[in-house]
């Protein structure tokens, strides 16, 4: 592997920082599937994403942060926890 190819791009590098800002999240998408979601949201959005996920109605997860990865499932398959690990370092 050359060296490019070994560093982590910058924006992985933040969002590996921001890791205490990333949420993991079960609910059914909008075709009624079950899905598992890790949303990275700044705390000025912290707040209104919470009331928003408290709410029994639909919301879009990118109004209030960035989807970092997603798989259908209630639990988030090795693929995912693979791709966590290593492109932010999070273990799952």
């Amino acid at each position: 592997m050359t060296e490019s190819t070994d560093k982590k791009s910058f924006v992985d590098q933040i969002i590996a920082k921001k890791g205490h800002l990333v949420h993991k999240l079960k609910a059914k998408d909008s075709t009624g599937r079950w899905a598992y979601y890790f949303v990275l949201v700044e705390p000025p959005r912290e707040a209104a994403f919470m009331k928003a996920i408290e709410g029994d109605g639909m919301i879009d997860l990118e109004d209030f942060g960035k989807v970092i990865a997603s798989c259908y499932g209630e639990e988030p398959n090795e693929d995912i926890k693979a791709m966590l690990k290593d492109k932010y370092g999070f273990d799952v």
